[in-house]
C-alpha cells in the first residue's frame, strides 16, 4: 500500500481531485458571502475534524456553500412570489385561477430576470409590468 501512494501517478490523481475539488468549491463560494464562507470552513475544519487540502474537507465545504446558495435563492424566489401574489391580487385576479398563476409566475420571473410564461397567458387582460407602466 505504501509503495502505491509513492507512485507519481497515484500522486498526480490525488493532486488531480484536490483541484477540481477546489473548482468545485470555488463555484459555490462565489455566491456566498465571505463571513458565511468563513463559518462554513471553521465548521467543516472544527466540528468535523477535517483539514484542507483534504478531499473530505473540499466536499465539505462545497456541499454546505452549496446548501447556503440554494437557501438564498429558495428565499429569494419566495419572496418575489409572495410579491407576484399581492400584485395580481391588486390587479382583481382571483386566486387558484389560470390567469392568477400565470400572472404570479409571470411576475415572479420578471422580478427574478427569468424568461416568462406569456405565451401561455390566457387572458385578455395584459401581464402586470412590474416596471410601473401598466
Amino acid at each position: 500500500m505504501k509503495n502505491l501512494l509513492k507512485s507519481p501517478k497515484v500522486q498526480q490523481a490525488g493532486l488531480a481531485l484536490l483541484v477540481w475539488g477546489g473548482v468545485a468549491v470555488g463555484a459555490h463560494a462565489a455566491t456566498v458571502p465571505a463571513t458565511q464562507l468563513d463559518t462554513v470552513k471553521r465548521v467543516c475544519r472544527d466540528t468535523m475534524g477535517l483539514a484542507a487540502p483534504n478531499t473530505d474537507y473540499v466536499a465539505c465545504v462545497d456541499s454546505l456553500t452549496g446548501s447556503l446558495a440554494e437557501a438564498a435563492t429558495n428565499r429569494s424566489e419566495a419572496a418575489a412570489n409572495l410579491a407576484g401574489q399581492s400584485a395580481c391580487g391588486q390587479k382583481g385576479l382571483q386566486p387558484d385561477t389560470p390567469d392568477y398563476a400565470m400572472c404570479v409566475l409571470n411576475y415572479r420571473d420578471k422580478v427574478l430576470g427569468k424568461a416568462t410564461h406569456v405565451a401561455a397567458y390566457h387572458s385578455t387582460q395584459n401581464p402586470i409590468d412590474i416596471t410601473g407602466g401598466n
